[in-house]
């Protein structure tokens, strides 16, 4: 192959891999990298940019090199190495990196909202991987757990007025019996000791799935407590016109693990809300049903616009229960 084609690929190949390497820096630079990928990731992504111009750097003394008529030293793998004749087959190889390397300078970062989360579908019940799991566990042991926050053996209904003995206190149920836990739990349970003794429960970004899961898990403990939350309004065909979902997506990895998920919240004035508008949402925790699911339900009584958080995703907190 003469020399000038030859290097042509070697200049394509060197363009390619810089202009990954440059849009991995600018994503950084701009934190955009955070609509892709999880905050643990950014290393790993930040050294592959170094390796990125690296082997640009040797593709581009490549060029110089077959310019300068220093053809590289032939291998003896019995394998040919030079690029395909077929300008068609050229066009269509380098145009599938071109091609979304293009899109990713052209078109503007946007964050995850209301269709995709339609697609995917909602979870209001934050605490139902952790059930199931535990629920799993107790069956394999033979062993049956109480329902969450409602411990084995007692009575969640409220004593009556003057059903203890003259003269005696009302006892008050030790934190083991208000909240429950196994090994799957016992963090979740810890967790909700704590959130327990605040008059008001806010929902902290580094601890967003944490606190709505501890929260869920033992609803009926918290029924009547006061959360507060900020989200993205979402809503789905089959709930009334003065409920919302104040939701979130998490993130374990990158935006193809995107799940959605948030709580439930009724409103007089729900309709005044546009989809995907970000509110900040104070009210009383109550229990509902929805498709015939317990869940919880935040009765409004505080709303207040807010601006999309600068990382619009949560994620797992890793030093949780450590």
């Amino acid at each position: 192959m003469n020399s000038r084609v030859l290097g042509l690929h070697h200049a394509l190949k060197t363009v390619i891999l810089l202009g990954f390497a440059v849009y991995i820096a600018y994503l950084v630079k701009t934190d955009g990298i955070l609509l892709y990928i999880a905050p643990r990731m950014v290393d790993y992504v930040k050294w592959s940019a170094v390796a990125l111009y690296a082997v640009a750097a040797y593709q581009l003394y490549l060029v110089l090199r077959t310019w300068r008529g220093r053809a590289s030293a032939a291998c003896d793998c019995d394998h040919d190495h030079t690029p395909s004749r077929s300008l068609f087959k050229n066009i269509v190889v380098y145009g599938l990196f071109f091609f979304p390397l293009l899109l990713g300078f052209l078109l503007p970062d946007s964050t995850m909202g209301s269709s995709l989360a339609a697609k995917k579908g909602m979870n209001l019940s934050s605490s139902s991987s952790v059930k199931k799991d535990s629920e799993a566990a107790g069956a394999e042991t033979g062993t049956t757990s109480a329902p969450a926050g409602t411990p084995a053996g007692t009575d969640t209904a409220p004593a009556a007025p003057g059903a203890q003995a003259p003269g005696t206190q009302a006892a008050t149920p030790a934190d083991g019996e208000l909240f429950p836990a196994d090994k799957f739990t016992q963090q979740y349970a810890k967790y909700a000791k704590q959130l327990y003794k605040s008059d008001l429960i806010t929902v902290k970004e580094d601890l967003f799935i944490e606190t709505l899961t501890s929260v869920d898990l033992y609803l009926d403990r918290f029924v009547g407590k006061k959360l507060q939350l900020t989200g993205f309004v979402y809503r789905q065909e089959e709930m009334k016109s003065n409920q919302f979902v104040v939701a979130r997506f998490s993130i374990q990895c990158c935006s193809a693990d995107a799940a959605p998920f948030g709580v439930l919240a009724e409103y007089d004035r729900a309709n005044t809300l546009a989809d995907d508008s970000w509110v900040t949402v104070t009210g009383t925790i109550q229990k509902t049903k929805l498709n015939d699911a317990d869940i919880m339900v935040l009765k409004v009584e505080k709303i207040a616009k807010a601006e999309p958080a600068k990382v619009p995703y949560v994620y797992p907190n890793f030093d949780f229960g450590a």
